[in-house]
């Protein structure tokens, strides 16, 4: 997996994402199936840099967040001093105690880019959940994402943070027709008094899925589907699953 979002990168991220994504409403889409489900400990998995951390906390629910990022961690720690959070790879890791839900946010489950990353990440799931505990994610839709870089080679977001107009500038190709891959190249800009200027630059291979490809994976690793929802986001269509690990 590539080093994401390290150094000035993670406070650009947290920066713009605070204009990208409501988390107050991200917070209570994802609890919803939480306390559905009877949820009591919770781990967050691309907790990047802690806002959804913040809100699991202000309501005084047992949460761990983990990132691959350890300059986002850094930003989350500082945002959220009484918070557990650890380094960690999504495909590899084990807690010192299984939990009732695993969320995976922020569409980070584009980063598995190999069979053998999805497989081994389900797995470690399975391996860290409790005997009916749910894992709750998204996934930028295949279907519908692909045909829309290919119209839409250079896509652009603006937000408004703290005073300062940060503009990113995505450009996306197709690589591979096997796992859906696609080469993301972004610039970052900062516009002040209609001067625009360069300050970072970023480039990734990730991988979309179709919903079909999602539920064979889960059913291959010992998951059952409770639901799948189709949810626009800022900038993505994407889906949303809910399973649970199934007990032999």
């Amino acid at each position: 997996m590539a080093t994401l979002y390290d150094g000035k990168m993670a406070a650009i991220y947290d920066a713009m994402y605070q204009s990208f994504v409501d988390y107050n409403e991200e917070y209570d889409f994802y609890n919803f199936f939480i306390q559905e489900n009877n949820c009591k400990t919770i781990l967050e998995i691309g907790s990047g840099t802690g806002n959804l951390a913040k809100r699991f906390k202000e309501h005084g629910q047992n949460y761990i967040g983990l990132d691959y990022s350890q300059s986002m961690i850094a930003i989350a720690r500082q945002r959220n001093e009484d918070c557990a959070f650890i380094q960690g790879d999504m495909r590899d890791f084990n807690l010192e105690n299984q939990v009732d839900a695993i969320i995976i946010t922020g569409r980070s489950t584009s980063y598995l880019t190999t069979n053998e990353d999805v497989n081994e990440t389900f797995a470690s799931l399975f391996n860290n959940l409790t005997e009916e505990g749910i894992i709750v994610f998204d996934f930028i839709d295949a279907n519908r994402f692909i045909p829309y870089i290919n119209e839409n080679q250079t896509i652009i977001h603006q937000a408004d943070y703290e005073g300062i107009n940060y503009i990113r500038e995505s450009h996306w190709e197709t690589t591979s027709a096997d796992n859906f891959m696609v080469d993301w190249t972004a610039k970052y800009y900062t516009d002040i008094n209609a001067k625009k200027d360069l300050i970072a630059d970023d480039f990734s291979t990730v991988r979309v899925f179709t919903i079909n490809e999602m539920q064979l994976f889960l059913y291959l690793n010992n998951f059952e589907i409770i639901k799948t929802i189709d949810r626009k986001t800022y900038a993505y269509d994407t889906y949303v699953i809910i399973a649970k690990k199934e007990n032999f």
